[in-house]
């Protein structure tokens, strides 16, 4: 796993969620893509919409429906890229919960950088029952939210 995001504020009472990535160009991941050019792959802005959604959406469904789940990304619906986004680059994401049920809940993610809209894209997070050999998973997702959220 890579850990680009660096900070992330839930709130799960009004279903949503901002959070900063810092993305260097010189990322090993980046390094043929492209060289003289640094580009994040489309493919990178979508794994970090959905490391900013899934969390969101798990704290949602943990509130309202009082289950602890794990949010899988399970489709990715209208995501429009309406920009290049060169690197280095501080990325904004903004995920709002549009749908909400104890299986499934849709969120609309924003990433931005600077004043410019990158991508929109709607996400699908499968809400599953986390299994109980998964618990170092557990413990490295709580690590990290911890650690994005005493950043802000």
């Amino acid at each position: 796993m890579f850990e680009l995001i660096r900070t992330l504020r839930i709130d799960a009472h009004a279903g949503g969620a901002v959070g900063e990535a810092a993305v260097p160009a010189d990322h090993p991941m980046f390094a043929d893509h492209f060289p003289g050019v640094p580009l994040l792959p489309g493919s990178f802005l979508l794994e970090l919409a959905a490391q900013a959604a899934g969390p969101l959406c798990e704290e949602v469904t943990a509130l309202r429906f009082g289950l602890e789940r794990g949010a899988v990304l399970a489709m990715v619906r209208r995501a429009v890229f309406l920009r290049p986004c060169f690197l280095p680059a501080t990325v904004r994401l903004t995920a709002q919960v549009r749908h909400a049920d104890s299986a499934r809940m849709i969120a609309a993610v924003v990433a931005a950088v600077g004043d410019a809209i990158v991508l929109r894209a709607e996400l699908v997070m499968a809400m599953i029952d986390v299994p109980p050999e998964w618990s170092r998973v557990l413990e490295g997702r709580h690590e990290r939210l911890a650690r994005w959220n005493s950043a802000t």
